[in-house]
């Protein structure tokens, strides 16, 4: 979305048409993701998001006519790598397992203050009285849309506070020395090896990162023995972890429900490991998670690569 491009008032409702057009597809690409997690609560929500972007494309178009404002053509379509979704709400919200409707509210809240601000700027920059009036109105009903999805994100926060299945995490603070790290490193390995094991027959190429996956638990074992022995904090996270996990193959036992878990598995541990990196004070600690987010990120391009094939 450049606003150097903004000349006319068709240049502005063109891009507000591309702008809910995208907001259309990636809701509805995600609400098909979640439904592939078998995470129908947040799929319902994102259908939900779609159809009312859907509504407001409607109204765009009815306003144009009545404007006699046609759509310009050379207007492309809005990716929202474009204008800079931030990394933490993208992959929160697609996360197709962890994700919930206050992660999947907290998405379109931010895409709509995107919105808002780009009209903004557009009202207080155009040299165009027509275009600056215009874009005061759809910065009105952005911020209008934002405040009635803070509210529902309200609502779905304090619901996943009162939840007895609120979901546990690998907590980065909890790693003091670099016995926890490794200890952590295993767990997440061993984890993944058994993901693995359960749809290998489905996807044979995943057996060469099952054999990196394996020769890299018996490097942390050695490296561990060698080693203090982990704190209480790690041990009482890992030991949350196993229940949760437990929890969660007892509600999810689909073979496309795995390859997402698998997928999302390695997502969040290369964020583990990449905030252990930033925050690390110890030079062995932080030398270790650099080596464990690299390959954590080489799981992540490999996953990437038999979904998208499949």
């Amino acid at each position: 979305m450049q606003t150097a491009n903004i000349k006319t008032t068709s240049d502005l409702m063109s891009v507000a048409l591309q702008a809910e057009r995208e907001a259309i597809r990636r809701y509805s690409q995600l609400a098909d993701s979640m439904h592939k997690g078998n995470n129908e609560t947040t799929a319902a929500l994102f259908t939900s998001m779609a159809l009312e972007e859907q509504e407001h494309e409607r109204i765009l178009l009815e306003w144009m006519a009545q404007e006699g404002i046609k759509e310009n053509p050379e207007i492309s379509a809005i990716d929202w790598h474009d204008p800079q979704v931030a990394t933490t709400y993208n992959e929160e919200a697609r996360d197709p397992i962890y994700s919930s409707p206050y992660k999947a509210l907290a998405f379109a809240v931010h895409n709509e203050e995107i919105a808002f601000r780009f009209y903004t700027h557009i009202a207080a920059e155009s040299d165009d009285k027509t275009v600056r009036h215009y874009a005061e109105i759809l910065a009105r009903e952005e911020l209008r849309h934002a405040a009635l999805l803070r509210a529902e994100r309200r609502l779905a926060y304090h619901a996943e506070r009162e939840s007895s299945s609120t979901e546990p995490r690998l907590n980065p603070k909890a790693i003091h020395n670099e016995a926890d790290l490794l200890k952590a490193a295993i767990h997440i390995d061993n984890y993944l090896a058994k993901e693995i094991s359960l749809i290998s027959s489905t996807y044979p190429e995943l057996k060469t990162l099952s054999n990196q996956i394996q020769q890299q638990i018996i490097n942390n074992e050695l490296a561990l023995k060698n080693n203090i022995s982990p704190g209480e904090d790690i041990l009482k996270n890992l030991e949350q972890l196993k229940l949760y996990n437990s929890y969660m193959n007892n509600q999810f036992n689909k073979t496309e429900s795995e390859i997402q878990r698998l997928w999302a598995c390695c997502d969040r541990s290369f964020a583990f490991y990449d905030d252990i990196v930033k925050m690390a004070t110890d030079e062995n600690v932080m030398l270790t998670a650099q080596k464990l987010s690299s390959s954590a990120l080489d799981r992540i391009n490999i996953i990437k690569h038999i979904i998208n094939d499949s």
